[in-house]
């Protein structure tokens, strides 16, 4: 998979809000499934977003490295942001699920996590984050987001 061209301008780490409960992971002794967790962001600004989560990763599991998404469900990114003296490179991939980030680091090689649309109300958003984030939880994304209200089941 080619990553998808972007802005090649370093983008600042802003302070924007800590993501405070908006993040959630699975204990290390948890099922694996399809998620290490789940991430609830306030946009789909990526500068302001993935800024707060490399914060919150950074507070808990040291240095990020990269960040994988979706170009189409973000607006548009840079290719890197600074995190202190680190540079953090953004990977657009559009064979990447729409609601998935792939965060890679050191300590934390390989972290894929949902991503619960910004726009979700609180309650529906709080069922997925606690069912992504479950230790027994394996469940594709459309089937956590459906089961917990974000998003709506389509007729069949």
């Amino acid at each position: 998979m080619k990553p998808v061209p972007q802005d090649r301008t370093a983008g600042p780490v802003l302070e924007s809000l800590a993501p405070g409960n908006r993040l959630r992971l699975k204990e290390p002794s948890a099922a694996k499934g399809c998620f290490d967790g789940a991430w609830w962001p306030r946009s789909r600004e990526p500068v302001a977003e993935f800024s707060a989560l490399v914060a919150a990763l950074a507070d808990r599991s040291g240095r990020v490295d990269r960040i994988g998404f979706n170009p189409a469900a973000w607006d548009l990114a840079p290719a890197r942001l600074a995190h202190g003296p680190n540079l953090v490179r953004l990977a657009g991939f559009f064979g990447l699920q729409r609601h998935t980030v792939v965060v890679i680091g050191p300590r934390i090689r390989h972290l894929t996590l949902l991503v619960i649309p910004p726009e979700a109300p609180p309650g529906p958003a709080e069922r997925a984050l606690s069912a992504a984030s479950a230790a027994d939880s394996t469940d594709a994304a459309l089937e956590i987001l459906r089961d917990s209200g974000v998003l709506s089941r389509q007729p069949a």
